[in-house]
């Protein structure tokens, strides 16, 4: 059974997108080492750069590869592209990151590994909450459908839980001049408690230490882009106690001690960060609903996602997809700040929205 992980040029993104794939790398090896999937199917995992191309050449290309489910990256613009060609011909699609939490009910056959970002964002308020911080300032970026999704999300359960949003600005990608963004912020009464951004690193990096050198001092909140070793090689320091939610925590066991070890021979490292578990659980994800179906045939294995499956987490938490639902899985939603160079994680369960 080929299955084809699409990995974007370079660009925005592109550790995470390597992360994963290393993670679901791991995860093939050892299901296939297993026996495979269900009537002893092995995976053949095959990288592929699908991006800019037309739909009707990425079905080409699929074809040539006989490809039977595709891994989405993470970078929403092409992810979102791809869904919506991949699902004209009826494609099984994996989607490690999730940040549009209405995909799955327009693309049937699209279903999410990670968190909805509207659990991310709900989560992140609570945390607000729990910790005092009232209010935050929100910075976005224009053009970039990541970060207009997540900071669209941030604003509805902001509203939601009561967290004022004292005002926002936009900012070029490209920006290297920061003077007027932090006079902006500056100038805003009442004082916002923290800075609230969708930007995945090396942005924010830019972003924190450019405000600092300006006068800035609210710490940045923000969301699982930064949950990757870039964030903390470039401008750290700028970023120290920012907060930000991720899509889990590795587990404590046997299983995971094993996945960690795999890992690190694979890439060279530990695994830092939810991604390398994402890519993990997005081929256990394939295996269990495999199992429940008794087939590797893709058609067999929508069927059993759209019945219902509940994953117990290696790489992170588990995750219950409900029977009719919206393809989106209830888990938990965890939260980290950068402490010292390192991620320190602060709190993880279920948001209260999706709780039965």
């Amino acid at each position: 059974m080929t299955v084809v992980v699409d990995q974007p040029p370079p660009g925005l993104f592109s550790e995470q997108n390597a992360s994963i794939a290393q993670g679901a790398e791991v995860a093939v090896g050892e299901l296939n080492a297993a026996g495979g999937l269900a009537g002893h199917v092995h995976i053949k995992l095959v990288r592929q750069t699908l991006d800019g191309l037309s739909p009707a050449a990425v079905q080409s290309r699929l074809r040539s590869e006989a490809a039977a489910a595709l891994v989405l990256p993470c970078d929403t613009n092409s992810q979102l592209s791809l869904a919506a060609g991949a699902s004209r011909w009826g494609l099984l699609m994996l989607a490690p990151c999730n940040p549009d939490a209405t995909a799955g009910r327009r693309y049937a056959t699209y279903w999410p590994v990670g968190a909805a970002a509207t659990d991310e964002a709900a989560e992140l308020t609570t945390f607000m909450r729990i910790t005092g911080y009232a209010s935050a300032f929100v910075v976005s970026v224009p053009g970039n459908r990541y970060v207009e999704l997540l900071t669209g999300d941030f604003r509805s359960a902001a509203r939601a839980s009561g967290i004022k949003l004292r005002g926002s600005a936009s900012m070029a990608a490209t920006t290297t001049d920061f003077s007027g963004l932090a006079s902006t912020i500056r100038a805003t009464r009442p004082r916002p408690a923290l800075i609230f951004t969708a930007l995945p690193p090396p942005l924010v990096n830019r972003l924190a230490a450019g405000l600092r050198e300006n006068g800035v001092e609210q710490t940045i909140i923000g969301t699982t882009a930064m949950d990757t070793p870039l964030t903390l090689s470039s401008g750290s320091k700028a970023l120290e106690n920012a907060t930000f939610a991720s899509y889990g925590f590795p587990r404590e066991s046997a299983a995971a001690a094993r996945f960690a070890a795999a890992y690190r021979a694979l890439a060279g490292h530990q695994p830092v960060g939810s991604f390398p578990g994402l890519g993990l659980e997005t081929i256990r994800l394939l295996e269990s609903a495999a199992r429940k179906a008794g087939s590797a045939e893709p058609s067999a294995i929508q069927r059993a996602l759209a019945g219902g499956v509940s994953l117990e987490g290696v790489g992170l938490a588990g995750r219950t997809y409900q029977p009719g639902g919206d393809h989106n899985p209830v888990g938990e939603v965890a939260v980290s700040k950068i402490s010292m160079g390192s991620f320190l994680p602060l709190l993880a369960s279920i948001p209260t929205t999706r709780r039965q």
